[in-house]
């Protein structure tokens, strides 16, 4: 049984012109696939994994701050080692309709180009350097004030992304979402499922029954999809998940914590690491402290 898109009905205070969330919450209770009219700016406070825009799919990290477009499908998927302590990643989301860009900011002349610019934007939105930094603290700044000032608030991060050449969009041009697929769909069952066993062995036909297929046609599809192989896609999930572990727990055993991420050969692990990282897990471990 495939889980459908969600179209999510954005709540906002009845005399707000915008809704901004600073939540907590576990990976397994993060809102699946979906789309909205409003715009988003997403900013992870805490926790990493993998993101869905649209039909592309890549690795996110912690501190991103990511601009959705309006009525453009997506997700975060978290890894659960990503988190907070307590297993809680944490976000901030802004969202606002998009009619403020024709009817706020392009009323004024000073606004028109940061107006146009964001208006034009019609895939997702990576925001890099200075501009992310700047963003970041007046996102956070945004928890305390209240609604009127938040609305202020906005209008100077959007002046910021207008004019900025801090940005990175995601996916390709040519990819940008014209119609809900069923690939996007199975991906993100895909990804669920990795998420919620990799500590677990799973096989090829595990994969391949969470979608419905055969094992041979699961291979094709996925490589078509990721432009890797689902074995290599399952090691650098689970050595992403041993490199978390290596920083928030510097004292505990490497070998251990293969074995907690999934990993029951640690020759191959250890292999599959250096691959990865271009060195042995020790030597990451100590380069990061």
């Amino acid at each position: 049984m495939h889980e459908k898109l969600k179209f999510e009905q954005i709540k906002k205070d009845s005399c707000a012109s915008l809704r901004y969330d600073y939540s907590s919450l576990y990976p397994k209770d993060e809102m699946p696939l979906h789309f909205h009219p409003e715009i988003e700016i997403c900013y992870v406070v805490k926790g990493s994994g993998y993101r869905m825009m649209g039909d592309f799919l890549e690795p996110f990290e912690e501190g991103e701050v990511v601009l959705v477009p309006t009525n453009q499908p997506h997700c975060w998927m978290y890894n659960p080692e990503s988190c907070e302590p307590d297993g809680k990643r944490q976000c901030i989301v802004v969202q606002f309709n998009p009619d403020l860009l024709q009817t706020g900011l392009s009323f004024f002349t000073e606004w028109e180009y940061a107006a146009h610019r964001l208006s034009a934007i019609q895939q997702g939105i990576l925001l890099t350097g200075e501009t992310a930094g700047k963003i970041k603290s007046c996102l956070e700044e945004m928890n305390l004030l209240n609604a009127s000032e938040r609305m202020l608030m906005l209008i100077r991060i959007l002046q910021q992304i207008g004019t900025t050449t801090d940005l990175i969009p995601i996916g390709l041009q040519e990819t940008v979402f014209n119609g809900i697929t069923k690939n996007m769909q199975r991906m993100q069952l895909i990804f669920k499922y990795v998420i919620e066993h990799y500590k677990e062995k799973i096989t090829l036909s595990d994969a391949a029954n969470v979608i419905s297929m055969s094992t041979t046609a699961f291979c094709s599809f996925f490589k078509r999809e990721t432009g890797k192989t689902f074995t290599n896609f399952i090691n650098e999930y689970r050595i992403e998940a041993v490199c978390t572990l290596l920083l928030n727990f510097p004292d505990k055993d490497i070998n251990e914590i293969a074995w907690q991420c999934g990993f029951t050969d640690i020759p191959y692990f250890n292999r599959s690491f250096k691959k990865m990282k271009q060195m042995t897990p020790g030597q990451w471990r100590y380069k990061i402290q």
